[in-house]
């Protein structure tokens, strides 16, 4: 296949993002060279790493602005689970258009992803094939890390706001249906403010991008724990299968009964308590019940 334009046109597209900011002084190689070189300042930084695929994690309707916005989105979201905020990024950008005014508007969701978050774009790639970007985010710890492994039993068990949105929003999309969901599922929120509020009271975090379960999972399996949560004291749009759906980008994170009346409770939902052992039992009704599965699986 040929087309009219070429990888360099296409990288043109970008140059506008790169452009001075607060963070010069950080930035000793921008883009343009065959790699960026950032000054940290003796600083510890924060790396995470994410990958979003058409018809995968985000449907085949989806404008490329929108692509872009909710790549970096998703990305910036792991930094808010370790306790960290933005501060670089690079993109690689794989695409079939030969259309030069849909890598114009791809531009314009990152655009709108740098003001948002205020992170600066130092560098990327672009190559032809299915959509697909790949994000690369670095950042700067609001204190110490929100690790995944240090949950202690007779902790509360938090998430900072409802579940079941990003599901709603998807189904909303594959509706054309134009709603609140839908643009939360386009541009989520990591949870920045949030994050730096129990950066040092909470014992331990993870980010809801593959359901609540899966990921209640995670911490349990990485602090050697268990847990017991209820099914009415969890925030959802509408049923149980929102516990496993994904999308979200809230956090769940432990905090000791004595940290957590720090809290606002209109924004942060206790869910249950850590547990000896290392099984998570939901409750509904008094009852315990099974779930047919736990949350998202990109290979399933």
């Amino acid at each position: 296949m040929s087309f009219l334009i070429s990888e360099k046109k296409i990288l043109k597209t970008f140059q506008h993002l790169i452009k001075q900011s607060d963070a010069e002084d950080l930035i000793i190689v921008g883009s343009g060279d065959d790699a960026a070189v950032l000054d940290t300042k003796g600083r510890n930084i924060v790396h995470s790493l994410d990958i979003s695929k058409i018809n995968t994690h985000f449907p085949s309707n989806f404008l490329p602005e929108d692509i872009a916005y909710r790549s970096v989105a998703v990305a910036l979201s792991d930094l808010a689970a370790m306790g960290a905020h933005p501060s670089f990024m690079t993109i690689g950008l794989t695409c079939d258009s030969g259309d030069l005014k849909w890598y114009e508007d791809f531009t314009t969701g990152i655009d709108n992803s740098i003001k948002d978050f205020k992170v600066e774009l130092v560098g990327g790639d672009v190559t032809f094939g299915d959509i697909s970007v790949c994000v690369n985010v670095f950042g700067f710890l609001f204190n110490e890390p929100l690790k995944r492994s240090g949950a202690i039993p007779g902790e509360k068990i938090y998430v900072t706001g409802r579940l079941g949105v990003g599901r709603q929003g998807l189904e909303d999309i594959k509706k054309n249906i134009h709603s609140e969901f839908s643009k939360k599922f386009k541009k989520p929120e990591p949870q920045f403010a949030k994050s730096k509020h129990i950066s040092n009271i909470a014992s331990s975090c993870i980010d809801i991008s593959d359901g609540l379960i899966k990921d209640l999972s995670s911490i349990c399996s990485m602090s050697n724990v268990g847990a017991s949560i209820n099914f009415e004291d969890i925030p959802i749009l509408k049923d149980i299968d929102d516990l496993t759906y994904g999308d979200d980008f809230e956090l769940c994170f432990t905090i000791s009964e004595e940290n957590s009346l720090s809290l606002d409770k209109s924004e942060y939902f206790c869910i249950g308590k850590i547990t000896e052992g290392d099984k998570i039992a939901l409750f509904k009704d008094n009852s315990l019940i099974k779930l047919e599965k736990d949350g998202w699986d990109s290979f399933k």
